[in-house]
């Protein structure tokens, strides 16, 4: 994924950091490099704008549900697959 212009911090790099940068979870550095891509970056700034969709709506549909330690330890899983499959094919892409 690139938008075809040079960037300081790489989409790919951007793309990993997506889940931490919608979670709030990112550290000081990494939140000014990934703020400053996805203001230059229209696909990346795409893709995270997804993130925080797909975020709102398992806020939405899952509320305060709990569940249990297995399925939460399932999802991370699935979640860590997805992310390292995406992160492969947006280098591929770059």
């Amino acid at each position: 994924m690139s938008c075809g212009n040079p960037h300081a911090t790489p989409c790919t790099e951007v793309l990993s950091l997506t889940y931490l940068y919608v979670d709030g979870e990112i550290d000081e550095v990494h939140y000014l490099e990934v703020t400053t891509h996805l203001a230059e970056c229209p696909p990346c700034n795409e893709s995270y704008a997804a993130e925080v969709s797909i975020k709102a709506m398992v806020k939405r549909s899952c509320g305060d549900a709990e569940i249990t330690a297995e399925c939460r330890a399932r999802i991370v899983a699935e979640v860590r697959q997805i992310s390292a499959t995406y992160r492969d094919y947006a280098t591929y892409r770059d």
